[in-house]
């Protein structure tokens, strides 16, 4: 597979050939439009990665891996997998902090037919349990810290990655690997084979685990490829200098990300290490954030792409010490899981040189396809997640009836349809049908509108506040907020009240060393905003927010909090 594709990038004369789409029947009986000469299954894709195997693919704190160290591991995992018994359909978890060995397991289980269960590594280990019980995963590659509080799981093989300790009840990671051979062995796979089952944040009840197949996480990629990496590399460069670079021991300004989102998210795992596969992109791991040290790795590794959660990029810009950094190469400042305040992008464009803020919007369920934002629109359009990726995702509204709303400006649910829909949810019929319409529709929960092809979230469906009968946008009150020059964070939600429905309430955590009281907030807000959207509560601290492994803000704990005081003080 490796000469196709080889032979396809080095004629750059028609990259269309590659991106080319068109209407296909699905088995489900559903039709999309869907890539025809792309990859059909992660296990072609990743030999993407030997088109530059030499290059550097991870570097991780002191440690540096290129291309193709990674998926030799990688195929040495498979192998080793397999000879435990492990078969095409078994599902094998993985929970463990971001490192290497998550990036070699991943494309381990997937490349050999086996369902990569990504667990949430912030969970305690009861609810590590029901991940397990419920994907009834077979082999758990986990850190010593995930491995505690799972005695009780006898008949699972448990695989630990960077302890030294010995422990009868796991193997260690690099001895389970170390006899066996660096090849894959062939596989027969299908495109509809199922890959991957992500768990969402679960902020009500127990979390669903997201089952998609390979290809509903191809069409993703290369609509991301189409628009941004791909194709500006096509753009860019010619036929002569790209053959050369692919057989180079030393690539020419091979580009690189900073890598500090959880890989159990599909911003994580999508955005940020499938994406640089493709790209030949140079992938540097933060085991956990922290702007301080982000900027000196921006400019000791020529960080050119950053790829998190908006308040990320924020904190870069407002780093005290941003100033005494290189940070020429910084130019891609993508965002996603959460909405970037609108004056935020302005601002980072004229605070990083050369920069291009953008935001992209998608869902676990949609494998995190379905608007982007970037460039001049971004710009000319701040407050928008931004347009349908082509050429395959398709973004409507509906009202609760499912009909399709066409005036400009209706307000509905966003649903999208895309090929990179998930399959549905892990044994859970009845969610799955409450999502998908019978033509391939899924229901994002989002309230939003459409205006001249831009996509505008108003809230969540179910997280809209209606007070006294007016409903109130959560984040059109963030947006006021967020203007206020003291405020670094700001969630705006509502708790139940017996003669309104609900009291709007605000958490708050204010820059260092600035002042705020809830009276100079109100009066601050009186001519931007009706009364009636003012919070009534208001919590002001210098604590941040907490928050759900996504990134976004948790305000079902931040709700209960407010209760509980509520209770206290009545």
């Amino acid at each position: 597979m490796t000469e196709k594709y080889i032979e396809i990038l080095n004629s750059l004369t028609a990259p269309d050939q590659i991106f080319a789409a068109q209407e296909k029947q699905h088995v489900s009986g559903i039709t999309y439009r869907e890539f025809i000469n792309t990859p059909k299954t992660l296990t072609e894709f990743y030999e993407f990665g030997l088109l530059f195997p030499e290059w550097e693919f991870i570097v991780f704190k002191d440690e540096r891996y290129t291309y193709q160290e990674i998926i030799k591991k990688s195929a040495q995992t498979a192998n080793a997998l397999q000879a435990l018994g492990v078969k095409k359909g078994d599902r094998v978890a993985i929970c463990m902090a971001n490192n290497p060995e998550y990036i070699i397991s991943f494309m381990a289980i997937t490349s050999m037919g086996a369902v990569c269960v990504l667990l949430n590594s912030w969970w305690v280990p009861d609810e590590v349990t029901y991940g397990l019980e419920n994907s009834e995963s077979m082999v758990l590659i986990a850190d010593e810290k995930r491995l505690r509080g799972l005695e009780k799981f006898t008949t699972l093989k448990k695989i630990v990655v960077r302890s030294n300790n010995h422990s009868d009840d796991y193997e260690n990671f690099n001895s389970f690997i170390s006899s066996q051979s660096d090849e894959f062995k062939e596989q027969s796979l299908d495109t509809n084979d199922h890959a991957t089952i992500f768990y969402t944040s679960g902020s009500t009840g127990f979390p669903k685990g997201v089952l998609s197949s390979h290809r509903n996480i191809l069409a993703t990629l290369f609509s991301w490829a189409l628009v941004t990496t791909l194709k500006r590399e096509v753009d860019n460069a010619d036929a002569n200098q790209a053959k050369d670079s692919q057989t180079a021991s030393e690539p020419q300004n091979q580009s690189a990300i900073l890598h500090c989102v959880p890989l159990f998210h599909v911003t994580g795992s999508h955005s940020g290490f499938l994406m640089s596969i493709i790209a030949g992109r140079k992938m540097v791991m933060m085991p956990k954030w922290d702007p301080g040290l982000a900027l000196q790795l921006i400019q000791d590794e020529k960080i050119g792409a950053i790829t998190g959660v908006p308040t990320q990029t924020w904190d870069l810009l407002t780093h005290p010490d941003r100033d005494k950094y290189d940070l020429s190469t910084f130019k891609e400042l993508s965002g996603g899981g959460a909405p970037r305040p609108p004056e935020h992008v302005k601002k980072l464009k004229d605070g990083f040189k050369d920069s291009e803020p953008s935001i992209g919007y998608g869902l676990t369920e949609t494998n995190a396809a379905g608007t982007l934002n970037l460039g001049k629109d971004y710009l000319n359009h701040p407050g928008s997640c931004g347009r349908a990726i082509p050429p395959v995702t398709d973004v409507r509204i509906i009202d609760e009836n499912w009909n399709f709303l066409s005036e400009p400006k209706a307000v509905g649910e966003i649903v999208i349809k895309s090929p990179a829909n998930m399959v549905g949810y892990w044994k859970n019929e009845e969610a799955t049908k409450e999502v998908f319409n019978d033509d391939g529709w899924f229901k994002s929960g989002d309230l939003g509108y459409i205006d001249d092809g831009f996509v505008y979230i108003v809230d969540r469906v179910k997280d809209m506040v209606i007070r006294g009968g007016e409903n109130i946008s959560c984040i059109e009150v963030e947006t006021a907020i967020y203007s206020h020059p003291s405020v670094q964070e700001a969630a705006v939600f509502g708790i139940p009240e017996e003669r309104l429905g609900e009291t709007l309430c605000v958490a708050i955590c204010l820059k260092p060393s600035m002042e705020l009281i809830e009276q100079d907030l109100k009066d601050f807000l009186h001519d931007k905003l009706a009364s009636f959207k003012i919070p009534s509560l208001m919590q002001i601290s210098y604590e941040e927010l907490p928050r759900v492994a996504s990134g976004k803000f948790s305000k079902t704990q931040l709700r209960d909090s407010f209760v509980s005081i509520e209770q206290n003080q009545s």
